[in-house]
């Protein structure tokens, strides 16, 4: 149908500039007339197309941004764990722990990142990756902390994670 409709609306604009120049004294009303419907039926079909991807896509975003929520919240939890972690276990060996079990949600939350946008707009949408950035940054830096035995490092950057994280999800929640 979307081809249909700019095939439409190409033919009809073209064969209507035609039409409009193609006479000097006077221009033919008749055909410039069946031009514009031409073009009128293209922009129609165009809009049908669009509204129909925009309904199919509404659903995709509603389910991404289910998906956006469980798998921060999942994240913030698994990082809680990770902080809570006993002081006597061996923080050389966090960066292990964190891409076995931190990784996939925070792939999880990226995959899915672009459906705020037409569901919150772009303002929020940003609003909401400024802090998930840094917390994911944070947890990068953690995980070089944690692989170069500056143990003290680990634990401060795991804590700002996780409330960067956090915010990120009271902003998400809030939308």
């Amino acid at each position: 149908m979307r081809l249909l409709g700019s095939v439409l609306l190409a033919v009809g604009f073209l064969a209507g500039a035609y039409v409009a120049v193609s006479r000097v004294d006077a221009v033919s009303w008749l055909p410039y007339g069946v031009c514009a419907a031409v073009m009128v039926a293209g922009m129609v079909l165009l809009r049908l197309a669009r509204a129909a991807e925009l309904e199919a896509a509404g659903d995709k975003h509603a389910e991404d941004m289910a998906v956006l929520q469980s798998s921060l919240a999942a994240l913030i939890e698994k990082v809680r764990l990770l902080e809570s972690a006993r002081e006597d276990e061996d923080q050389l060996a966090v960066h292990g722990r964190i891409d076995a079990e931190l990784m996939e949600d925070v792939n999880t939350f990226v995959e899915a990142r672009e459906s705020m946008i037409p569901r919150l707009g772009m303002q929020r949408y940003a609003d909401v990756m400024s802090p998930f950035a840094n917390g994911e940054r944070l947890l990068n830096r953690a995980w070089s902390a944690s692989a170069d035995g500056y143990v003290d490092e680990v634990r401060s950057c795991i804590t700002s994670a996780r409330l960067e994280l956090e915010k990120a999800a009271e902003l998400l929640a809030g939308a």
